[in-house]
C-alpha cells in the first residue's frame, strides 16, 4: 500500500526526530512510503537527508528555486517584518497554488496521506486519497484560551478522515474540544526503533565532563521546556556534598544564553555543560545516571522512550500531555508538579544515592519501553489505516 508521509520542513524539533523512527520503523511488507517536504531547510539537507531510509523517496513541494525565496531567508533569519508581509502574500497568490497542483498528482499514486504536521489541512480530504492528521501537542495547552483559532481549526480538522493524536490524554482533549466534528480519531503513539536507539547508545563519543552525570535532552526554548526549574532544581541539589553529578544539556535554541547567565547567577556554571544540539544524543544519554526533563507542556516526548529503550531512569514533569501516560502514572518513572523545584531536586537526589532503585528503574524501563517498539507500532498504525480503508482507492 503506498503511503505518503508529510512535513512542512525540518528544523530540530521533537517531530522531526519521531518522524524519521516512523519512517525507519514501518512495515516493509505492507507498505511502501513517500516522504513530501514543503521547503528543503538546512536542517534537511544538513543532517535530516541522512538519517531516511533509502528506500523512502523524497518529493520536496516547493521544488523551484524562486518558491523558496521568502522561506529561505527566513531560514537565515533575515526576514524582516515588511518581508513576512511580503512572504505571506506570496506564499497565498503563488506557493499554495503550486503546492496544491503537487499534492494533488501525488494523491493520485498513494492511497494514504499521513499529515504529519497538520501542515496540508486546507487542503485535506481532497483528491481521492485517505488522510489521516497527526497532532502533536496538547490541544488544551495551545488552544483553551483562543477560542477564534480553535473554531477555525476544528473546521479544518473535520476535513481529516481521521485525526491521530498520540495518547489518550490528548484525545480525551480533542473530544472535548470539537466533539463530533472529528470524522475519526485515533491514539497512535510515536514509535521507536529500540535497536537502533542502543546501537547510537553504543557509539563512543568524547565523555561532557569528568564526573558522573545528569542529562537532559530537549530544544532550549523556556516557553516550553522550562530549563529554569532544571537549573535551579540543580542549584539546590549540590548543595548536597554527596552529590557527585554534573548536568549535561544536550540541545540548542534562542534561550541558550540566557540560561547561560542564569547557571553563572546560581553559581553551578562550572558543573553545567552545553552540548548543543546533537544528531546522535543517544550515546550522551547512555553514559548518564538518569534523564530529566522539565517541560510545561508535551505531545508524546520522543527523549521519554528513547531513554526508556536505553534502560535509563527517568524523572519527568507531569505536564499535559505524554510523560503520565508514558511512564505509567509513575510506575517506569519518576513525575514531579510543573515548575517545583524542591520536588525535582528530591528526585533526583533520591534515585541518585539509591542503587536498589536506580536498577528497579533501569529494569521497569526497559519492559516499559517494548510498548513503543516496532512490532506493537506497527501493529497500532495498520489498525489506524484498516479504518481508513472504507476511504479513499487503496490497493492501487
Amino acid at each position: 500500500m503506498p503511503i505518503l508521509f508529510h512535513i512542512v520542513d525540518f528544523g530540530d524539533g521533537g517531530i522531526e526526530s519521531s518522524l524519521i523512527q516512523w519512517l525507519r520503523v514501518f512495515d516493509r511488507e505492507r507498505f511502501t512510503v513517500t516522504l513530501s517536504v514543503m521547503h528543503p531547510s538546512p536542517a534537511l539537507e544538513n543532517r535530516f537527508r541522512a538519517l531516511v531510509p533509502p528506500d523512502v523517496t523524497i518529493e520536496i513541494l516547493a521544488d523551484r528555486d524562486w518558491l523558496n525565496y521568502f522561506q529561505a531567508r527566513r531560514y537565515e533569519h533575515r526576514l524582516s517584518k515588511l518581508g513576512r508581509v511580503g512572504r505571506d502574500v506570496f506564499n497565498t497568490l503563488a506557493v499554495r497554488p503550486y503546492v496544491k497542483r503537487r499534492v494533488e498528482a501525488l494523491a493520485r499514486t498513494h492511497a494514504l496521506i499521513v499529515d504529519y504536521d497538520m501542515s496540508l489541512r486546507r487542503l485535506a480530504g481532497q483528491f481521492g486519497a485517505a488522510w489521516l492528521g497527526v497532532n502533536h501537542f496538547s490541544f488544551d495547552a495551545r488552544l483553551a484560551n483562543r477560542p477564534r483559532r480553535k473554531r477555525r481549526l476544528a473546521t479544518q480538522f473535520a476535513r481529516y478522515h481521521g485525526v491521530a493524536a498520540l495518547n489518550q490524554h490528548m484525545a480525551d482533549e480533542a473530544r472535548a474540544m470539537f466533539g463530533d466534528g472529528l470524522q475519526r480519531l485515533f491514539v497512535l503513539p510515536n514509535a521507536i526503533d529500540i535497536q537502533r536507539i542502543r546501537a547510537n547508545g553504543e557509539t563512543r563519543v568524547e565523555p561532557p565532563c569528568d564526573a558522573p552525570y545528569i542529562v537532559s535532552v530537549a530544544r532550549l526554548d523556556e516557553i516550553q521546556k522550562d530549563h529554569r526549574t532544571l537549573l535551579r532544581a540543580y542549584a539546590r541539589l549540590i548543595r548536597d556534598p554527596a552529590i557527585r553529578e554534573d548536568l549535561v544539556i544536550v540541545g540548542d535554541g534562542a534561550f541558550r544564553g540566557e540560561l547561560e547567565a542564569l547557571t553563572k547567577e546560581l553559581d553551578i556554571a562550572s558543573r553545567v555543560h552545553f552540548m548543543g544540539y546533537r544528531n546522535n544524543p543517544h550515546a550522551l544519554v547512555s553514559g548518564a545516571q538518569l534523564q530529566v526533563l522539565s517541560s510545561r507542556y508535551e505531545g508524546m516526548p520522543m527523549v521519554l522512550l528513547e531513554a526508556l529503550a536505553l534502560g535509563k531512569p527517568v524523572i519527568a514533569s507531569d505536564c499535559p500531555t505524554g510523560p503520565r501516560e508514558i511512564l505509567g502514572d509513575g510506575r517506569f518513572g519518576t513525575l514531579f508538579a510543573i515548575g517545583a523545584v524542591d520536588e525535582l531536586a528530591d528526585a533526583m537526589r533520591r534515585i541518585l544515592t539509591d542503587d536498589a532503585l536506580r536498577d528497579e528503574m533501569k529494569t521497569r524501563a526497559l519492559e516499559r519501553a517494548q510498548e513503543y517498539g516496532i512490532a506493537a507500532s506497527n501493529e497500532r498504525f495498520a489498525r489506524c489505516v484498516e479504518a481508513l480503508q472504507a476511504v479513499g482507492s487503496f490497493g492501487r
